[in-house]
């Protein structure tokens, strides 16, 4: 497996309490993958009181928009923004290290607080080229052989 090319800056909105927002990224080809090396979060107005949950996974709808389930293995990236601190949160970001989206990377922005109707996301990832059966094993693996737990 070996890096191909820039770095790829994807950066938009969300509509609140959205479940799925497709990011295309797919060239159609099993032999190249993008791994997310950064993933941030922010309300669109940083002024207001706001609360996000953004995640960042695999497959078109992620059981539940309002958590976090880390031994989902289509969940593969998460931030917060603006949780409140006396429960044990802060802004907060995650990246498996091990993540390789095959095809397409989906989202999800969940918030109870403020008054946005969007969360900002910024993403940033590397493109990677390795043989197609390396590409299928991925391709599995983000498909989440085993599902959540």
């Amino acid at each position: 497996m070996k890096k191909a090319g820039k770095l790829l800056t994807m950066r938009g909105t969300i509509p609140m309490n959205t479940n799925g927002q497709k990011i295309q990224i797919f060239d159609g080809k099993y032999t190249t993958g993008y791994r997310i090396v950064e993933f941030y979060c922010a309300p669109e107005n940083p002024s207001e009181a706001q609360s996000i949950l953004l995640k960042a996974f695999t497959s078109t709808t992620s059981p539940s928009i309002s958590k976090f389930n880390w031994a989902d293995t289509q969940e593969i990236a998460w931030a917060t923004w603006g949780i409140d601190t006396g429960t044990g949160g802060a802004n907060f970001f995650l990246i498996d290290e091990d993540n390789m989206v095959i095809e397409d990377l989906y989202l999800s922005f969940y918030s109870e607080t403020g008054d946005s109707d969007y969360a900002n996301y910024y993403i940033v990832l590397q493109k990677y080229e390795f043989p197609a059966w390396t590409g299928a094993g991925f391709l599995v693996e983000n498909l989440g052989q085993g599902g959540p737990q």
